[in-house]
Formats: C-alpha cells, structure tokens, sequence
C-alpha cells in the first residue's frame, strides 16, 4: 500500500515535466511547401539553450531520425555550414534526408538557417529564444519546398507530430544540460 502511494507520488511529480515538454506545432502542407511553426517552453537559461542549438557536432546525438550533423565550414566562418542527414522515410518526403544549411548566429537569441545544397528546392527559417532566465520560449519556424510535391497522404498530423518528437528531444537535452550546471 505504502509503495502504490510512493509510486503514485512520483507519477504525479513526474507528470506535469512530462505535460510541459511536448512542443506545440503548427504546420500547412500545400502547393507552395511546408510551412512549420512550432514552440516549447524550456527549463533552462538561454545560454544553455544557444549552446544546444549551436552544438551542431553533437546534434545527431540526441535528436530522433538525425544520423549526421557536422559543422562543414572553417570554426569561425560566417555563415556556419552545417551538414545534416537523416533516417529518410516518409517524413524525407517535407523535410530533406541530406541539406547542407548556412546558418546565420545572431547569439543569444536568433539563428537563421537556408539550405545551400542538398535534397530539397529550398529550405528557410529560424530558430529564436524568448527571454534569457529560465525558463525560456523557443520558436522555430521554416518553409520547406520539397524536391516533390509532398503526396495527398502526408497529413499535417504526422508531419507535426514528427517535428514534435525531435523538438522535444532538443528541449530535453538543454534540461539536461542545465540541471548539471
């Protein structure tokens, strides 16, 4: 009886964490591309966030379906060239399985990123930290112009419930990073 209580403590503490972490993501597949909007709130300052975006080298590490991530250009070239690939899939079908991105830092709080090369027509958006103590907003946004146009059975749903899944991992890894602060 005393464990069942314990457990059900601990379930209750754990489960608001749970609740927070999931990001909100809003897309529109149509004619003209992917749009994605997306924001989560983090536990963390700023600085740790800036240092989890940026830590392109690492990325593929704890972001889901990411199989590379590597910085391409000189350290301290302007903009970053940054190589990524990931599992493919039906979501290689909206977002690119191979894009080499230039990215614009602007620290603390903006990166802006376009494809230079890779499996896709375009690709643009940004990455932006609201505020700087935590916890902190983080909003992403992008439009994708697939290669192809994406197929009638690609749902907003699970386009978002995929940028989702990778969005939470980036939130999770900046908790991580800030709780061993």
């Amino acid at each position: 009886m005393i464990k069942g209580r314990i457990l059900l403590g601990v379930l209750a503490w754990l489960l608001p964490a749970v609740v927070l972490a999931r990001a909100s993501v809003v897309t529109d597949i149509g004619l003209s591309g992917v749009r994605i909007q997306a924001v989560a709130q983090v536990d963390a300052d700023a600085e740790v966030l800036w240092a989890t975006l940026t830590d392109y080298n690492r990325l593929a590490s704890f972001v889901p379906g990411m199989t590379l991530s590597r910085q391409v250009s000189p350290p301290h070239a302007r903009p970053r060239l940054v190589e990524q690939k990931g599992e493919g899939g039906l979501l290689a079908l909206v977002l690119p399985d191979h894009v080499v991105l230039a990215m614009d830092e602007r620290p603390p709080g903006w990166i802006g990123f376009r494809s230079v090369s890779g499996w896709v027509a375009s690709m643009r958006g940004e990455w932006r930290i609201e505020g700087n103590r935590r916890p902190v907003r983080l909003v992403y946004r992008a439009h994708v112009v697939p290669l192809l146009p994406p197929p009638p059975a690609l749902t907003d749903g699970y386009v978002q419930e995929e940028i989702r899944l990778r969005l939470d991992a980036v939130v999770r890894e900046a908790e991580r990073r800030m709780a061993a602060r």
